[in-house]
Formats: structure tokens, C-alpha cells, sequence
């Protein structure tokens, strides 16, 4: 075994392709058992985790030491992670500035969740893969089957689903997502999906004008549910917002919509964050540590204003304390939970400021606070996402064989989940990026430069 010099992280570049790398010293947390242990030696080849160990093999390695207070993690995995910007009523998928944000801030692999522009992104992804372009996995998710997709036609046959999901598996797509779809296009989509042994998961409603209440939509087979756990608490003459903004997060009548749940294994995505910065939630949560705005171009900077509250965003204010209080009882029922942020969705009006990648560690703190353990929160951000998407062969915990998908930090996240905000180095398939100078790189780079 042959060590080279001590590897500089991100020498003058943005990127280091390591095929060998050593990191010698710190701390990990695997995500397989609850608690850290000491990194005697983590060996990565070709991108993926070769030892937890020793290597006894005659193998030269680039080395990366850490030290006492440096802790590595397995890379997050956003499963609603837009890269969706709105400006001056105009909506399209950013690949400049957000690919930088994610990784940088040790999301290294993101589910879009409904792609605006999905070939733009298909294209994105053909170059993250091939080293062309920085950025996190994308685990694509084509464009959204319902109303939100720019082209969708609400009278299309099952046929027409059928060969839609045929065509996006063809050119890679990981899992789908439905938002604004009818009962017969849902049961469409999961039914072919299936036979392609992908997931699907959705932003459903109540059953309010012809939508799909979550519990229909776990008895036709749904993988993962978006925001709302519905049930009978959701009424059906008005929308799921304003039915969950009424529950009583300890009513008795709750638990049959989560024993579903448990009992079909259909995982949960709660994305507090989103409903918590579109209410404009005063707490710590949501306090920048770091000047996010900095990565708006100079013309974006100047359509951002500060608009007084809406009607909507004091309602998410409302169903944002609601939330939290029922992701713990979910959790404590033994609810599958992933992780989904619904970031950037960027809007210089009412949908909040707090950007992608950042709001990873916003969701872990506010799930910290909620009361559950920080080793399942954690877990929920790697593993458990992993496992929802069928990808834990591959991804979310620090195991043998799966790809280098890594991030250090200051901090032993057990004791404050907040230390997973000192991100300094990402590794990407044995890729070395320093976190400071992804985040360096994407300044100024967000939103339209003008007008046109």
C-alpha cells in the first residue's frame, strides 16, 4: 500500500478525480448503526468504498487526513429537491448556480420531484455524469404526470400514461412524480412504473374537485407521499391546505391514516422547511448562517423585495406548526420518513428565500426539534432516503461496495445536529470538492441577468 503526498483539497480547481483515496483520522457515522465511531481508515477505488478497514493490496492512494473535530457522513439525498426558479412570471429549471448549492452543502444526490424543463435537465445530467458539468446525482424524474406538467392533456388514455412512463425510463429517469392528477392517471402512472420497478410519489390533495385524497392513492400502490398524510380528516369539499390546518395533531382519528401508512410501507416526505419559509417561521431554523442571496445575478438581486405576507403564507405559517407536531407522532407509530426539502422553488414573491442544499440541514434540525433522535434524522437524510427511492444498494450509508458519496464536517452531529452545517470537503464517487469554493463558484450565478 503506497500513500502520495497529504491531497490538497481542490487544488486551484473545482474538482479532483481521486480514484484511490485514503482519509485517514476523524470521526464517521455510517448511517447503519446510531452512533459515530472512529475512522481508523476509509479506502475509496474507483469511486467506490473498498475498505472500512485496511488495504493490504498493492495500491497507491491520494491521503486525506482529518482531524479530531472533522466528522464524515454518508452524502444526503433530497428527493424533492427543485431546481425550479420563477422570475417576472417566467419558470425554468437552473443548472448554474443550484448543482453548486446541493453539493456544496453535502447533498450528493437529488430526486427533482417534477422537472419544468426535463429535457434541459436530462441533457444536465448526461454532463454531471460524463465529469462536464459540477453537480450532484440526478436521479431524474422527468416531467411531472398531472396539470403541472406545461404539456399535459387531461384526457389522455391509459395507453397515453403508459407509453409517457415508457419513454422517460428510456432515457434514464429514476422514479416519477404526479402533482394535479386524477384517480385513473394515478393508479396509470404506479401501475407502469412498477413494471419498470420504479417508485412514483405525489402531491395529492383531500379528493377536493376531482383529486386524489393519499389514502386512495396508498391502496392503488403509491411509493411515497409529498407534504400531506390525508386520511378522513381531509374533507373533500374543500382543499387538503385548509383541511390541515384545522387537524388537531392528537386527534384519536389520526392514527388510522398513519397505521396505512406502516402497514403499506409507503414512505413520508414532510417537507417542513418549505411550509415554514413561506410562513415566514421566526425561528432559529430559519435564520441565514450564511448570506444565500449572494448567489442571485445582480438583476435577480434586484426583483427580490420583501412583500408584505400573504394570504397563503400566513396559512402555511398555521399548518407549519401543525406539521411538526404530527411528523413526530408519525415517526413514533414507526412512519417511514425520507428526506424532502421542496427547494429552491425560487418565487420573488411569496414562496421564500431559503435556498436548496441549505434547506437539507434546515429539515434535519427542524425534525431534531420535533423531538426525534438526531442518529434517525440522519438516517432519514441518507439511508432511509436511499431506501425510498430503491437505490440503498448504491447509496445513503458508508458500506462497503456502495459509491464514495461522502461529506465532512465540523462537529459531532449526535450531540447538535447544527454541525452538519460545516460542511468543508464533499467526495462524489471519489471526487474531492471543497464546499467553500463550490459555493464560491456559483456566486452571482442565480436567476436571469436581464430582462430578456
Amino acid at each position: 500500500m503506497k500513500y502520495s503526498v497529504i491531497l490538497i483539497v481542490i487544488l486551484g480547481s473545482f474538482s479532483l478525480k481521486a480514484q484511490n483515496l485514503f482519509l485517514k483520522g476523524g470521526w464517521r457515522f455510517t448511517s447503519v448503526s446510531n452512533d459515530v465511531e472512529k475512522n481508523e481508515g476509509l479506502f475509496i477505488r474507483n469511486g467506490k468504498i473498498f475498505s472500512l478497514d485496511e488495504d493490504n493490496g498493492n495500491w497507491s492512494y491520494d491521503t486525506l487526513t482529518l482531524g479530531e473535530e472533522d466528522y464524515i457522513l454518508p452524502g444526503m439525498i433530497d428527493l424533492h429537491a427543485h431546481y425550479r426558479v420563477q422570475f417576472d412570471g417566467k419558470v425554468y429549471d437552473d443548472t448554474l448556480a443550484q448543482p453548486l448549492i446541493f453539493l456544496a452543502n453535502g447533498v450528493t444526490a437529488t430526486f427533482p420531484a417534477g422537472e419544468i424543463e426535463p429535457y434541459k435537465m436530462l441533457e444536465f445530467r448526461k454532463n454531471v455524469d460524463a465529469g462536464k458539468s459540477i453537480g450532484p446525482r440526478i436521479l431524474s424524474s422527468g416531467p411531472y404526470f398531472g396539470r403541472s406538467a406545461p404539456d399535459w392533456d387531461n384526457d389522455m388514455s391509459t395507453q397515453d400514461i403508459y407509453n409517457r412512463v415508457d419513454k422517460w425510463v428510456a432515457l434514464g429517469a429514476k422514479g416519477f412524480k404526479a402533482k394535479g392528477i386524477n384517480a385513473a392517471h394515478l393508479r396509470a402512472l404506479i401501475e407502469r412504473a412498477h413494471q419498470h420497478g420504479l417508485t412514483v410519489t405525489a402531491h395529492l390533495d383531500s379528493g377536493f374537485r376531482g383529486s386524489v385524497n393519499p389514502e386512495d392513492a396508498i391502496e392503488m400502490g403509491i411509493d411515497r407521499v409529498e407534504h400531506f398524510l390525508g386520511g378522513e380528516l381531509f374533507f373533500n369539499n374543500t382543499s387538503a391546505y385548509n383541511s390541515l390546518v384545522k387537524i388537531d395533531p392528537d386527534d384519536p382519528q389520526l392514527e388510522n391514516i398513519i397505521q396505512k401508512y406502516v402497514k403499506h410501507k409507503v414512505y413520508f416526505n414532510a417537507t417542513l422547511t418549505t411550509y415554514g419559509a413561506i410562513g415566514r417561521n421566526e425561528s432559529e431554523v430559519f435564520e441565514f448562517w450564511t448570506d444565500e442571496k449572494r448567489f442571485l445575478s445582480p438583476y435577480a438581486r434586484q426583483l427580490i423585495g420583501d412583500p408584505p405576507l400573504s394570504g397563503f403564507g400566513s396559512l402555511c405559517a398555521l399548518i407549519y406548526k401543525v406539521k411538526i407536531k404530527v411528523i413526530k407522532r408519525f415517526y413514533d407509530a414507526g412512519g417511514l420518513i425520507s428526506m424532502g426539502t421542496d427547494r429552491p422553488y425560487l418565487d420573488q414573491n411569496f414562496l421564500g428565500f431559503q435556498l436548496g442544499g441549505f434547506c437539507s440541514h434546515r429539515e434535519m434540525q427542524i425534525l431534531s426539534e420535533s423531538g426525534i433522535p438526531n442518529a434517525e434524522v440522519l438516517k432519514i437524510a441518507t439511508l432511509n432516503s436511499a431506501k425510498a427511492i430503491k437505490m440503498s444498494d448504491q447509496l445513503g450509508s458508508i458500506e462497503i461496495g456502495k459509491w464514495a458519496d461522502l461529506f465532512i464536517i465540523k462537529g459531532n452531529p449526535l450531540k447538535d445536529i447544527r454541525n452538519t452545517r460545516s460542511v468543508h470537503t464533499v467526495i462524489k464517487s471519489g471526487h474531492v470538492y471543497q464546499s467553500s469554493k463550490l459555493l464560491k463558484k456559483a456566486e452571482g450565478q442565480l436567476g436571469p441577468k436581464g430582462p430578456e
